[in-house]
């Protein structure tokens, strides 16, 4: 068991990546040389190898790959790994090499724990070859080793898109054993989302702080793992667009020369480009309602009229105020396009209840989409994004306050109905009554006026009347309002997914 002093001195280690002098943590962990000599020994003790390394004259070094691997094979404590499916097996053995990208590993040593047969292996190798060629990855695999090959762009995107939980800032599901160090790390990444929302003066809003999140902490583990092994030189169309977008330039800078001095490290300067990247993908909320057309790149404008146009094609959404939608949608546009550019996915947790309320509005969005996606030769919209869009145009359809045709009944069609009358339209805007008539020229009246959507009554109606009927006080209290509120609403609804 590891104590606080040991855990302390890995903790250590783990935030430096080349050797540290006694000296050093002599002084960080107010002990005296003798006792990190004696400390490193006990923690290697731990261990089938040693996890730190010392060389005279440099001091000490943790030996990152050997200890992340040996605490992962730990890291399951009470969980059967004989008990995972095929699918949980391979995802936390993509995820151990993708995290590590490009160490290798004998077969035995990703493999043999799971006690599963050749031929069982030889599957697990042929579906990550075929998962990993979705990020334009290979698999590698000579003399029982096998390792993943690629740029670091690619290996970023395939953890992100393969084990970003919705959640974004679960850092334990990641592979650092040490939950300590976790904790720290999270602390770390969220003070600088912090950071770029005071230099940038605007909110950055859920999916897309959880993505950024999520890229600085995955850069974090695998620049402990991998160090100068990942990318680091910037094409000049890189260093162009950040010249360009020198605002937004100055803030990621800001942000890697503060993990820089977190890690007592130099990150490669890509990473400068890879935050930008992200942050020019966000929705920034930067409380500006209105678009300013003059300065709105023309994609931008012709895609989101394209989409409005196509949506808006059909007879339902037709009424919906364009210039309004145009307005908020073409806001949500710009970050989009640099998504699909960037491939960049992000989650949306609300997607379900999207496609539930509105089945056809997302059916007509997502068509709209696929239309957009051949015509303007963009990166596909995946069913996250169309749910995205799907909200504007919802907003669009709610705010159409389509009038609702209605039908005031009382037992003689004077008095009592005209009281309800002058109430109604006192407290409802979006409602139009049609005619008040009395109980016996219900029938009547309705085949006179197909129109009517809805009939209010102030008496009980029999059940032969095929029209929504709602029967309220002449007094029409605070519980008959919300009443006919919810149902005017549930009309609208039904009348916008017909």
């Amino acid at each position: 068991m590891m104590t606080d002093m040991k855990r302390s001195l890995v903790e250590y280690l783990l935030n430096r990546r080349d050797y540290v002098r006694g000296s050093e943590l002599s002084d960080a962990l107010k002990v005296s040389t003798k006792t990190i000599s004696r400390l490193v020994k006990q923690v290697n003790t731990q261990y089938r190898e040693p996890v730190v390394e010392s060389m005279r004259g440099r001091g000490y070094q943790l030996n990152v790959d050997r200890y992340l691997r040996y605490n992962r094979g730990h890291k399951q404590g009470d969980i059967d790994v004989s008990r995972l499916t095929s699918v949980e097996r391979r995802d936390e053995i993509i995820k151990h090499l993708l995290m590590t990208a490009p160490h290798r590993y004998r077969l035995e040593d990703l493999w043999g724990k799971y006690c599963i047969s050749d031929s069982a292996m030889a599957t697990d190798l042929r579906s990550l070859r075929m998962l990993l060629d979705k990020f334009q990855l290979s698999l590698e695999r000579t003399s029982g080793y096998v390792w993943v090959e690629g740029s670091e762009a690619n290996i970023r995107k395939a953890i992100t898109g393969l084990f970003s939980y919705d959640a974004g800032e679960d850092s334990g599901r990641f592979i650092q054993p040490n939950h300590r160090v976790q904790q720290r790390d999270a602390a770390l990444v969220n003070h600088q989302l912090d950071l770029i929302e005071q230099l940038i003066h605007a909110e950055i809003p859920y999916p897309y702080r959880v993505n950024i999140f999520t890229h600085l902490y995955i850069m974090i583990e695998r620049y402990r793992v991998v160090g100068s092994l990942m990318d680091g030189e910037s094409t000049p169309e890189m260093r162009k667009a950040l010249d360009e977008h020198s605002k937004i330039a100055n803030v990621c800078k800001s942000v890697i020369d503060n993990l820089n001095a977190y890690l007592n490290a130099k990150l490669p300067e890509v990473e400068i480009y890879y935050l930008y990247q992200y942050l020019t993908s966000s929705r920034i909320d930067d409380r500006q309602p209105e678009p300013d057309t003059a300065q709105m790149p023309q994609m931008v404008g012709d895609l989101t009229h394209y989409l409005i146009d196509r949506v808006t094609a059909d007879p339902h959404y037709e009424g919906i105020d364009q210039q309004a939608l145009f307005a908020s949608l073409s806001q949500h546009m710009k970050p989009l396009l640099n998504r699909l550019q960037n491939n960049i996915k992000v989650n949306n947790n609300l997607l379900e209840q999207i496609r539930l309320e509105y089945p056809d509005l997302f059916e007509a969005v997502k068509s709209a989409s696929e239309q957009s996606v051949e015509r303007f030769d963009l990166n596909p919209i995946d069913d996250a994004e169309v749910g995205f869009i799907t909200v504007y145009f919802a907003q669009a359809v709610e705010n159409m306050r389509i009038p609702v045709d209605i039908l005031l009944v009382c037992t003689t069609g004077l008095g009592t109905a005209q009281l309800l009358q002058a109430k109604i339209e006192k407290r409802f805007s979006g409602l139009h009554i049609v005619e008040t008539v009395a109980t016996r020229d219900l029938q009547g009246t309705l085949s006179l006026h197909p129109e009517v959507e809805l009939v209010v009554s102030t008496v009980g109606l029999p059940e032969s009347i095929t029209v929504p009927t709602l029967v309220v006080s002449a007094m029409l209290t605070i519980e008959d309002q919300e009443r006919l509120e919810r149902k005017v609403d549930q009309l609208r609804r039904q009348g916008a997914n017909r």
